[in-house]
């Protein structure tokens, strides 16, 4: 597969829904061990909010999906990660607008402005045990894969993986922004919350283009 387009959108919001839905527990489980605990709520709900959206929605221009994709998750999930979140979406969304079907060097500019704006909103930078621990090294995979001339599916899979990779290592870092400060060196040992969802968006990316396939 080799690119998405608008008829895309509401079988991957879809993915996404499914899979913060069935990690709701879990997500739960995490940041309840060094966080707030509302993490599975926040993302359960504001991707089901967001696949409620689409599915009435008949807008062909993904850019333009994208930016309501970020308005809903602000509406319904103010969180801090939701809010986050809803950031990403929306500069993502600049990125693309106009355009009705995106490969991997799109993608490579969309995933860019999504981090870029959550590290600008949130303050944050790499190693510092938040969602970007995940996202950053997941974009970073997805430009090399461009850069190498792999196709989407490839992209993403190597994004999936570095995203992993980019949860473990959070275990080793103390955290500088949110509740979790907190717990100081209590949290080595444990995963980021947030950087396990950034992961499970990626991999919903990954899954859904993969069953294109």
């Amino acid at each position: 597969m080799n690119k998405l387009n608008s008829s895309d959108l509401e079988g991957l919001f879809a993915k996404i829904k499914d899979i913060m839905v069935e990690n709701k527990e879990n997500l739960f489980k995490l940041d309840s061990a060094i966080g707030d605990g509302d993490l599975g709520i926040t993302m359960s709900t504001g991707f089901s909010k967001v696949y409620e959206m689409i599915s009435a929605l008949e807008e062909k221009d993904i850019g333009r999906v994208f930016i309501k994709v970020g308005m809903t998750l602000a509406d319904t999930v103010p969180s801090t990660l939701g809010t986050l979140m809803a950031t990403g979406f929306m500069r993502a969304g600049k990125t693309a607008k106009g355009k009705t079907e995106v490969d991997l060097s799109d993608s490579v500019l969309m995933a860019s402005a999504f981090v870029e704006g959550i590290m600008e909103r949130g303050k944050s930078r790499p190693k510092e045990k938040t969602i970007i621990d995940s996202l950053y090294p997941a974009f970073q995979a997805l430009k090399l894969a461009s850069e190498d001339g792999r196709d989407l599916k490839e992209g993403f899979k190597k994004a999936y993986e570095a995203a992993k990779d980019g949860v473990e290592a959070t275990k080793e870092m103390l955290p500088k922004h949110g509740r979790v400060v907190w717990y100081g060196e209590k949290s080595i040992g444990k995963k980021d919350p947030g950087a396990v969802a950034g992961m499970l968006l990626i991999k919903a990316f990954y899954e859904y283009i993969e069953s294109k396939n």
